[in-house]
C-alpha cells in the first residue's frame, strides 16, 4: 500500500466517522457505548493520521537522500570515466565490474562489453599465475605493482604496468603501457 493510497483511505475513514458522529448525536440514544466507540475510533484515526504524516516525511527524506546519492554517483562516475589512465575495478576472479573510457581504448573493447569480462582473457602469458596472484591479493591492503603482457582485442600485445590495490572483495587497477610510464619518468627527471 502506498503512502498516497493510505492518505486517501484515511481521509475517507475520517469523513465516515464524522457522519457517524453527527447521526449519533442527532439520535437521542441513551446508550453510552456508541459515543465511547466513536471516540475510540476518532482516537485511532488521529493516530493513523500522525503515522501517515510521519511516513510522508520519511518518504521525503528518502527521496532527498536518493537524489544526493545519485548526484554523488554521477560525480564519481564523471571523475572515474575522465581519468587519462586505464582504470578498472575487478572482482578477485578478475571479472571486470567497472572500466573507464581509457581502459576501453587500451583494451580496444567498448566499455559496456568490458563489464563482466574476465581481465585474465587479455593476459598473454601465464594466466593461471596471474589469477593466483589476484586471489592472494584479497588479504593485502597496500598497493602492488604488477607487470604483464596485455593483448587488446584485434591489436598487437603490449607490456603494461599496473598499480593494483585490493579492498577485500574488489581490486582497483590503474594500467599504463610500459612505454608511457618510461617516458613519464624521463620527463620528470629532466625537470
Amino acid at each position: 500500500m502506498s503512502v498516497d493510497s493510505l492518505e486517501l483511505q484515511l481521509a475517507s475513514a475520517q469523513q465516515r466517522l464524522a457522519t457517524l458522529q453527527r447521526r449519533a448525536s442527532a439520535e437521542s440514544v441513551e446508550s453510552k457505548l456508541l459515543p465511547r466507540a466513536l471516540k475510540e475510533a476518532e482516537n485511532l484515526l488521529e493516530e493513523l493520521r500522525v503515522a501517515q504524516e510521519q511516513l510522508v516525511e520519511a518518504r521525503q527524506r528518502l527521496e532527498d537522500v536518493q537524489a544526493e546519492l545519485t548526484k554523488q554517483y554521477e560525480k564519481y562516475w564523471e571523475l572515474f570515466d575522465q581519468m587519462p589512465d586505464a582504470y578498472l575495478v575487478t572482482k578477485l576472479d578478475s571479472s571486470i565490474v567497472e572500466a573507464n573510457r581509457a581502459a576501453a581504448e587500451l583494451f580496444n573493447v567498448s566499455q559496456r562489453f568490458l563489464i563482466g569480462k574476465p581481465l585474465s582473457v587479455f593476459v598473454c602469458q601465464d594466466r593461471s599465475g596471474f589469477l593466483r596472484t589476484l586471489e592472494s591479493m584479497g588479504e593485502q591492503t597496500h598497493a602492488t605493482e604488477l607487470s604483464f603482457r596485455l593483448r587488446p582485442r584485434e591489436r598487437a600485445p603490449l607490456d603494461v604496468s599496473a598499480s593494483v590495490r585490493a579492498d577485500g572483495a574488489a581490486i582497483r587497477w590503474v594500467v599504463r603501457p610500459v612505454e608511457v610510464k618510461a617516458s613519464m619518468e624521463l620527463d620528470s627527471s629532466s625537470v
